[in-house]
């Protein structure tokens, strides 16, 4: 079904000429006040939501103007040059440029313009390179005829006055409607979770309710059960009886009345949430739209044939979340057409029609949208995974035997992971599939895989249908409340202690002609498990094809709540990724499952099921600060087969905050890094009595005696020079400093 977007266009008039309002406004502050790092992110905000949201609308012309404007902020913000005059005069441009774009769609509905002279502009000013032309000459070549309303240089421009409100016809009408604020309907939704949680509260009132129904039926009728509608009893000759029949007659009545109202409150309230979360919801076809074109350029390309489809594109979802649906659906979807379906005469020869078959089907259940990519192609070859995860090392070839295939599948979303030995324009660079599992880990969302050898793949994304609500499971786990997200949680299983099997050192229970490893939630966090009865207890939970069964003391109950960010002390850290709150006002952790699969897959030879903390061998946790991405990943790497936890910081300062709010057993650094080079950085550490012992060891490409001098005086423990680092040298400083501080006490 094809689209309407008019009443998604007007929406987007009226935001970007707020947000190109907030570009001049920061502009002229930041002429002042040129440091203003606050000011900078302020204009990059309403930047990056110009070019997200022309993005998903089609108007191209004003995304690459508006990325461009945002290319010569970052440049500003990361210091590689100053805010001068014809810097700003140049952002002036782009944005009469975005006015010119604006109203040409409330005219025509299309954006088109010439936007290549600005590009060329923004690429030789952002990478250093002074601007020849003068921006007037270029305003004229773009804008001829002052088009734009442009005003003298250095000035902010005035927009022109917005086109009079039309009542028929053109790309901007359609059904009545009127502008809310995205922060008012966060108050709206703020209001709405204290509603839900009084509706906690009513059904606590509610159990008492029946406690008391109880009570009164066992002192009225001699133990006997009434229930609602039951024939009254006979009268007693005790003269009480009657009185007490009469008042469980009241309280019956009361339970009842009170239970139906409860069930009335409680559709109210969903169906009011419904309708709140719709004030900031796109349709999926915003983002499918531009697949069928690709996939047909692109199999086009590689001589393959493709029947392409797409479902359920109409479902609407929270704006945030389509965003980051983009690349993953993009990525997921030409995979499927480069990697997975046979050329003709391949497929041919297998039997199959010479036509494959790629479809995107979109659905939504309860509070998330199921995404399924599916084809009809090769699938994933997993002995070829496993083979080039043992050439890489992610691997090692004694455990690669014990690997089961979640695990085999989850490895293809690793950075840098590709099963190609060439590299073509489509891929065999190894990046893709992460990109995949970041933005979904980004919408706290997860992927799921299932793949047949010949008989082709199908890759499940689960995401929320907003990230204002979470629907999950209440658990107890070492005497602490947890809410675990229902979109990762496949089933919640109750099992005898005798169910369990062992193999390869770990403790599992049989599930569907498959083993599922147990892992105890409270062992993880250090403590000791609660639960004294013969069953545990455990929630089957998946990620990225791979899946686990997180035991827990008691599930408590399941619940959809207002989602709230972490506080901004506890980012850092990554396993949690939210807090709700519970009927009591109590504060409640939302557990992040990929992470949490993560951190239990590093568990090693340890009692998993009884959850018994004393004694444990505690994970070690490591700070990898280097400014190239490349060498963090390859010392993550290392470092996490060893089973370590490792966590990446890319220059000195992001370095120092996560070591103030975080804990660490041992921190790896590079010297030469923006912003705060590794030096600073280490003495800075130094001065914090709770990392005077912290073994610091520094990875650098210098040598000199110099360096080593700073090194050593800053308080590093050890340094390893790039050009004999490997992976023995890396792990044998590691293991001697970690040795080392352990003979200390520390």
């Amino acid at each position: 079904m094809a689209l309407d977007t008019a009443a998604f266009v007007a929406n987007f008039i009226d935001e970007t000429r707020d947000n190109i309002k907030q570009v001049d406004a920061s502009v002229v502050r930041l002429s002042k006040d040129p440091g203003n790092v606050e000011e900078l992110n302020t204009v990059l905000r309403a930047l990056h939501t110009i070019k997200g949201s022309s993005r998903m609308l089609k108007f191209h012309s004003m995304e690459k103007i508006a990325h461009g404007m945002e290319s010569l902020f970052k440049g500003v913000r990361e210091s590689r040059y100053p805010f001068s005059k014809a810097l700003m005069s140049l952002i002036f441009v782009g944005a009469d440029l975005l006015r010119k774009g604006i109203e040409s769609i409330t005219g025509s509905g299309s954006d088109a313009m010439e936007t290549r002279s600005y590009e060329e502009a923004c690429e030789r000013e952002s990478s250093g390179e002074p601007f020849a032309e003068d921006t007037e000459s270029l305003r004229a070549k773009l804008m001829p005829q002052n088009e734009g309303q442009a005003s003298g240089q250095g000035d902010i421009p005035v927009a022109p006055a917005p086109s009079p409100l039309r009542t028929g016809g053109g790309p901007a009408s359609g059904a009545e409607s009127i502008r809310v604020k995205l922060e008012d309907v966060s108050d709206i939704i703020e209001i709405l979770n204290k509603f839900i949680i009084r509706q906690f509260q009513l059904k606590k009132t509610l159990e008492g309710l029946g406690d008391l129904e109880r009570e009164v039926t066992l002192r009225s009728g001699a133990g006997s059960e009434t229930t609602v509608g039951s024939p009254a009893p006979e009268p007693s000759a005790d003269a009480g009886f009657a009185a007490g029949g009469a008042i469980l007659k009241s309280v019956q009545d009361l339970r009842k009345a009170f239970a139906d109202q409860m069930t009335q409150l409680e559709q109210n309230s969903f169906e009011l949430q419904e309708r709140v979360m719709k004030l900031s919801m796109l349709p999926m076809a915003l983002v499918t739209g531009e697949l069928p074109r690709m996939v047909a350029e692109t199999s086009a390309s590689l001589g393959k044939e493709i029947d392409f489809s797409v479902t359920g594109s109409d479902i609407l979802m929270d704006k945030a979340v389509l965003e980051k649906l983009n690349d993953p659906l993009l990525h997921l979807v030409r995979n499927a057409v480069d990697h997975g379906i046979e050329t003709p005469a391949e497929r041919k020869a297998l039997g199959k029609s010479a036509v494959g078959k790629i479809e995107v089907a979109c659905k939504a259940e309860g509070g998330n949208i199921i995404i399924r990519v599916t084809d009809d192609g090769k699938g994933l070859d997993r002995a070829r995974i496993r083979e080039r995860a043992m050439e890489t090392g992610l691997i090692s070839q004694s455990s690669a035997e014990a690997v089961g295939d979640g695990e085999i599948y989850s490895l293809i979303f690793r950075p840098g992971f590709s099963t190609r030995k060439t590299v073509t324009d489509l891929s065999g660079r190894g990046v893709g599939l992460d990109i995949v599992k970041h933005n979904i880990d980004l919408i706290k969302g997860k992927i799921g895989i299932k793949s047949r050898e010949g008989g082709g793949s199908e890759f499940i994304l689960s995401v929320p249908l907003s990230l204002a609500t979470v629907s999950g499971f209440f658990c107890m786990a070492g005497g602490e409340k947890f809410l675990i997200p229902s979109n990762f949680v496949q089933r919640v299983v109750r099992l005898a202690r005798a169910e369990t099997v062992s193999y390869f050192n770990k403790e599992g229970f049989r599930l569907e002609n498959e083993i599922i490893p147990l892992y105890s939630l409270a062992l993880l966090l250090g403590r000791e498990s609660e639960n004294r009865n013969p069953y545990l207890y455990a929630l089957v939970v998946e990620s990225a094809g791979e899946r686990m069964a997180v035991i827990v003391d008691a599930v408590l109950q399941h619940a959809s709540l207002i989602y709230k960010p972490v506080p901004r002390n506890i980012q850092k850290l990554k396993l949690v990724q939210g807090i709700v709150f519970d009927e009591n006002y109590r504060i409640i952790n939302i557990l992040f499952v990929p992470e949490l699969i993560s951190r239990f897959r590093k568990m090693k030879s340890i009692d998993l099921i009884e959850g018994v903390a004393d004694g444990r061998p505690a994970i070690r946790r490591v700070l990898v600060v280097d400014d190239s991405l490349n060498t963090r990943e390859i010392e993550k790497s290392i470092l996490e087969l060893e089973g370590f936890e490792v966590e990446c910081a890319a220059d000195g300062i992001e370095g120092l905050d996560m070591v103030k709010t975080g804990s660490y057993d041992l921190i790896v650094s590079d010297v030469e890094m923006p912003r705060m080079d590794g030096v600073t950085m280490i003495e800075n550490i130094r001065k914090d009595s709770l990392h005077a012992t912290t073994p610091i060891v520094v990875v650098t490409s210098y040598s000199d005696e110099d360096t080593t001098r700073r090194i050593r005086e800053a308080g590093a423990d050890a340094h390893i020079v790039k050009s004999d680092f490997d992976r023995n040298s890396l792990l044998a400083t590691v293991e001697r400093l970690l040795a080392d501080k352990g003979s200390r006490g520390q």
